[in-house]
């Protein structure tokens, strides 16, 4: 998981770069066929029975929530600094306590109800409503975080009995037609300069993606999601030396209140296991 969030973080640095020449939806498309393409050579090697499902209903449920939250999120990425984006995209572990208890008939105590509470206050520390102008692309971003906490539910569902190449293949090939409507209302064609991204792109999120999958294969999903928190000092830093972009203290103390949360929810959820 660790590794998964090294290149998470570079997929914000990318992702930034490419939207000053592409529309959001034209690098999410771009960002499927990468994807799909980079899988490949692990399809000729296995055959396509690799791919043999019965599960293909949950793979495009998954899909769906990761290309419309892949829309906001990267909204996000383009529309405010990568620091405050990635912060707010800690609110996941919390929106998957929610659609948990919607979809899968979880039914969380007091206490991981309280500090789901006091995760959503720390975000309204980043975004601190009445003070200053909350952004769409600070809205967008928290879609976002709301829609992949339904895609990693899928993920996890899917860990039982499916390959983790096969995940990954299947969510960027699905994801590849409903990305490229999108794309082609407003297609810029790429030029010979945009190719290092581009391949930035496509590496990162592969990468990204195979190590995500294996993390949750491996580990309660709760213990996992609390890795993710190592993204904002290196996204904080990547984005300060690239970018110029600086971080105020309500971030930084957001973060920390939603990390101390979402921690939180994992201890007890541990405690609650080991006693069992």
């Amino acid at each position: 998981m660790l590794l998964s969030n090294v290149f998470y973080a570079l997929i914000y640095v990318v992702v930034r770069g490419l939207s000053e020449s592409f529309d959001v939806n034209q690098i999410v498309f771009f960002r499927a066929v990468l994807g799909s393409a980079f899988m490949l050579p692990w399809l000729f090697t296995v055959g396509i029975g690799a791919l043999y499902t019965r599960r293909l209903p949950l793979y495009l449920w998954r899909m769906l929530f990761s290309y419309l939250g892949a829309v906001a999120w990267m909204y996000g990425i383009a529309g405010m600094p990568l620091a405050d984006a990635n912060a707010l995209m800690f609110t996941m572990p919390l929106f998957t306590l929610i659609l948990a208890t919607i979809w899968l008939a979880e039914r969380p105590g007091m206490h991981r109800w309280s500090a789901t509470c006091v995760g959503f206050a720390g975000a309204l520390i980043i975004l601190r409503p009445g003070m200053i102008e909350v952004s769409f692309a600070a809205l967008a971003t928290l879609f976002a975080a709301a829609l992949f906490s339904g895609a990693l539910i899928g993920t996890k569902l899917l860990t039982a009995t499916e390959n983790p190449n096969a995940m990954v293949f299947y969510l960027y090939t699905l994801m590849i037609p409903c990305a490229a409507v999108g794309a082609i209302f407003n297609w810029t064609p790429p030029e010979v300069r945009h190719i290092p991204l581009l391949l930035a792109l496509g590496i990162c999120t592969v990468g990204a993606q195979q190590f995500q999958t294996r993390a949750f294969r491996a580990a309660p999903a709760s213990l996992v999601v609390i890795v993710n928190y190592v993204q904002l000092p290196i996204i904080a830093l990547l984005g300060w030396l690239i970018f110029g972009q600086s971080t105020d203290i309500w971030t930084w103390t957001g973060a920390a209140v939603i990390c101390a949360s979402t921690y939180y929810v994992s201890y007890r959820e541990g405690r609650r296991k080991r006693a069992t």
